[in-house]
């Protein structure tokens, strides 16, 4: 009886590893990207801000990753100005607005800013 669970274990062991083998003829599956897909992607979009419009166009690269941002816009010197830049940094960082906070005293331009980015991601093409 040992030998016959001996020769069952070698028996599992060989199929198991036959199955890991290397077919050095067989030709590799890869996908081809079309060209406008494998280059990196900009979206734009405009949005009323508090002082005027805030024009955003985002900058994707090749994996589809947020790179840069970069604005037009019309606020404030001493608020909505400085809390664009801030934002920008943030939404970067974790590519996207998902869990940016708006900037104190910035409220209507931290939204509209936000709100632009969204809109331009979403007409990235």
């Amino acid at each position: 009886m040992k030998n016959l669970n001996k020769f069952a274990l070698v028996a599992v062991m060989a199929f198991a590893f036959s199955a890991c083998g290397n077919d050095a003829n067989k030709t590799a599956d890869t996908e081809t990207v079309p060209a406008d897909e494998a280059t990196p992607k900009v979206g734009e979009a405009t949005v009323a801000g508090y002082n005027g419009d805030i024009k955003v166009t985002v900058h994707f690269g090749k994996d589809g990753v947020i790179e840069k941002i970069d604005t037009e816009n019309t606020e404030t010197e001493d608020v909505g100005a400085p809390a664009i830049e801030e934002l920008k940094e943030a939404i970067v960082e974790k590519n996207g607005t998902e869990g940016v906070d708006n900037v104190s005293g910035a409220t209507v331009s931290s939204e509209a800013f936000k709100s632009a980015v969204d809109e331009a991601i979403v007409n990235a093409k």
